[in-house]
């Protein structure tokens, strides 16, 4: 919480910052242990839409290139640092505002 000193945001906003980041946190968790050994959620939800997108890639265009665009970056785990710099930035923004 005493990061937030001088933020700007009231107590509960701090409270719901924190919250926003643990629930990232644990989510991203929760994926890597369901993903098993291999503990990378991105490259197992890829295979099982690679298969899908074999069958119906034609009616998902945007789809097809986003997973070929993900298969070209190796199967690199990108959720979490992708998610905490969204939610960072979201709070930045946040925190901009009340400072004016």
């Amino acid at each position: 919480m005493s990061a937030l000193d001088g933020t700007g945001l009231r107590g509960a906003e701090r409270m719901d910052a924190a919250v926003l980041l643990v629930g990232h946190v644990r989510g991203i968790t929760q994926q890597a242990r369901a993903a098993g050994p291999a503990g990378n959620p991105e490259a197992q939800l890829g295979a099982v839409l690679g298969v899908l997108m074999q069958t119906h890639g034609e009616r998902f265009p945007a789809l097809t290139a986003a997973l070929a665009s993900a298969a070209r970056s190796d199967g690199q785990d990108q959720a979490w640092d992708f998610g905490l710099q969204r939610i960072l930035d979201g709070l930045a923004a946040l925190i901009d505002q009340r400072t004016r």
